[in-house]
């Protein structure tokens, strides 16, 4: 009996020791991540989940406003943990430094170049993201041609100009099409140096890494860029110098005013498919578009290679210019909570090494700003080996404030002829720079069309949406679902409704512009509420969509999914047999019968016209959608 005793305890114990194992191990931190389309590799989540012992909540920034999507994300309290996307670089520093975590004390930066972490470093001193892979922009130069002329690599500026000079000397004779439209090659003079001028993110690379050493590196010049984006600076007589150097490049026929007119793609043909050019400033990408231009004819095929920009005859004074695809970070509300703040540390620390940063990218080449950079395993990367282990990269940036605007580097660029040409000082010139940036960063006078109450959740956004479809079009039934494609993601935020709140939340799908300028049809559909149900449940990421017309209440089970608790249209129950006839996007309901379609309607203006003349600029939470605790 004894035994029986000691053995049933035993058993319980067992029992007991597995239950709380159990329950330790489902009791998994939940993060909610928000990313941009395009941006992370598709196994990100899985990695990270597998990896960390998480659970990922997967938000899309689809937004055709994205940097104020995740603004009013963290000034409303939405509760993003963690992000992946460009739209930082759009955000106010003020609004960084009250939202985001500062990640300047953590070891895991060390892993990057302090190039890198002094070009992501605000003003204030606050580091709130770290950039992710990036492309990568160096002189790339053919090789085989270097090889079969006697040209040896150039290994500063001046010996750069003396290759440039050089070629030109030779009269080397190759041939290429007269135009796009005509198959037959004409003869013409082999040039050393071809890039394209013809956009500003090109001059940015040059002016930048040109002048970069005297005017843009170390501490000091740092502090005066920061003023200078914020405003209490001046290009002049900070950049007098840097124009001057700037001139020089045109003096030395390093670069001309022809190059304002060559378009990328022809750039592109001359070095890797006829061979009319030596070199040219490209991205990594260079390796590939070289093998797609030969993919027909292997033979053509010459072997590239990318060396740095030579900035001067001083020692160490090769670059290369870095655009990130993206950036990461985490919020400061998620490293205020301790359990989150243990594991995000954690995945901050895995995507700043070379294997994190993989997950960073997605499906493409990838370079990044760490140390110990394996791209080096390459031989296209050989001449630039020291350049890169020397952390001589330098990370892309905007001489304003607000970085979607660039105006500062469009106004330089666009305006490069009339300096060239005397038509315009160096002293205006700068100063014409200050003017532009003083624009970029002048607060826009925004339209508002009234005010919204509180914040709506995208179920609620979604139904509101509907309710505008029923204000243009005679049906029964809205049908919005919450998801990517014909429906919509957004919170709708409470606060004067101005464009972008618009625009953001009629964001239809990642092509952006289609819901804006009326690419979608709208269609009226016969289908049975049955049939309507069973499209909500399989096309939203909420498990239901919103049924504008229906009185709707609901409720959130434990896995997010919304359940539908009662669905009433004109007082009586929906019928699941009955046929309605339903307003939506073309395309949500893919087999239901079409009955009517309209051509050309902005989503975005129907929008509007509802909040503005029906509801007379003020929305609130609709009140046929009702949330039970």
């Amino acid at each position: 009996m004894k035994r029986k005793i000691i053995g049933f305890c035993l058993f319980v114990l067992i029992i007991l020791v597995s239950c709380n194992h159990a329950d330790q191990v489902s009791e998994k931190v939940k993060l909610l991540f928000e990313y941009q389309a395009g941006h992370i590799d598709e196994d990100f989540e899985e990695e990270i989940e597998e990896k960390f012992n998480v659970d990922i909540v997967m938000s899309i920034n689809n937004s055709s406003y994205p940097g104020y999507r995740f603004k009013e994300e963290l000034t409303h309290n939405i509760g993003v943990d963690f992000f992946v996307g460009e739209f930082i670089k759009g955000i106010d520093e003020n609004i960084m430094e009250e939202y985001l975590y500062n990640m300047a004390g953590e070891s895991f930066i060390n892993n990057y170049y302090l190039s890198t972490i002094e070009a992501s470093t605000s003003s204030n001193g606050g580091l709130y993201y770290l950039p992710g892979p990036s492309y990568v922009y160096g002189i790339v130069y053919d090789k085989t041609a270097f090889e079969e002329l006697g040209l040896e690599v150039p290994h500063n500026y001046s010996s750069f100009v003396e290759l440039i000079n050089k070629v030109d000397s030779m009269n080397l004779i190759g041939y290429e099409p007269k135009s796009n439209y005509d198959d037959s090659l004409e003869e013409v003079k082999i040039q050393a140096f071809v890039p394209t001028l013809k956009w500003s993110d090109m001059f940015q690379i040059i002016f930048n890494t040109m002048n970069y050493d005297k005017y843009l590196k170390g501490i000091k010049n740092n502090i005066w860029l920061k003023n200078y984006q914020n405003g209490t600076e001046s290009m002049y007589p900070h950049m007098e110098g840097a124009a001057n150097k700037y001139l020089s490049l045109f003096e030395d026929g390093v670069i001309s005013l022809d190059m304002w007119n060559t378009k990328a793609p022809y750039r592109s043909s001359k070095l890797y498919e006829y061979h009319t050019s030596l070199m040219t400033i490209e991205c990594q990408q260079g390796y590939e578009y070289n093998i797609e231009k030969n993919i027909d004819n292997p033979d053509n095929l010459h072997e590239m290679r990318m060396m740095p920009i030579y900035t001067s005859d001083d020692p160490d004074s090769s670059y290369l210019y870095a655009i990130p695809r993206s950036y990461f970070g985490a919020t400061k509300n998620a490293m205020n909570n301790d359990k989150k703040r243990e594991v995000l540390l954690d995945i901050l620390n895995y995507l700043c090494s070379i294997e994190g940063q993989k997950l960073l990218i997605n499906g493409e080449d990838y370079f990044g700003f760490l140390k110990g950079n394996n791209a080096l395993d390459s031989s296209f990367y050989s001449d630039v080996k020291d350049t890169i282990e020397s952390g001589r990269i330098i990370n892309n940036f905007y001489y304003e404030n607000n970085k979607q605007k660039s105006n500062v580097e469009r106004y330089l660029h666009i305006s490069t002829p009339d300096l060239v040409n005397g038509k315009i000082s160096i002293t205006d010139w700068l100063l014409g720079a200050d003017e532009q940036r003083n624009l970029a960063n002048k607060e826009e006078t925004l339209n508002v069309y009234g005010t919204c109450k509180e914040t709506l959740n995208p179920l609620q956004t979604a139904y509101l949406i509907g309710q505008a479809y029923l204000y243009k079009f005679n049906a029964d039934i809205a049908y919005v679902p919450v998801t990517v494609n014909y429906g919509t993601l957004a919170y709708f935020y409470s606060g004067d409704i101005t464009d972008e709140k618009i625009h953001d939340a009629t964001t239809q799908n990642s092509y952006l512009s289609k819901a804006i300028e009326g690419d979608f049809n709208f269609v009226i559909v016969n289908i049975t509420g049955y049939e309507l149900l069973e499209y909500a449940k399989k096309s939203s990421i909420y498990g239901a969509a919103a049924l504008a017309g229906v009185n709707m209440k609901v409720r959130k089970n434990e896995d997010g999914k919304v359940e539908y608790l009662k669905l009433e249209i004109n007082g009586k129950e929906l019928d699941l047999n009955k046929t309605y006839k339903v307003v939506t996007l073309k395309g949500a309901v893919y087999n239901a019968k079409i009955i009517d379609e309209f051509e050309n309607y902005s989503f975005y203006d129907i929008f509007k016209s509802y909040i503005v003349d029906q509801l007379g600029g003020k929305v609130v939470a609709p009140k046929d959608l009702v949330f039970e605790d």
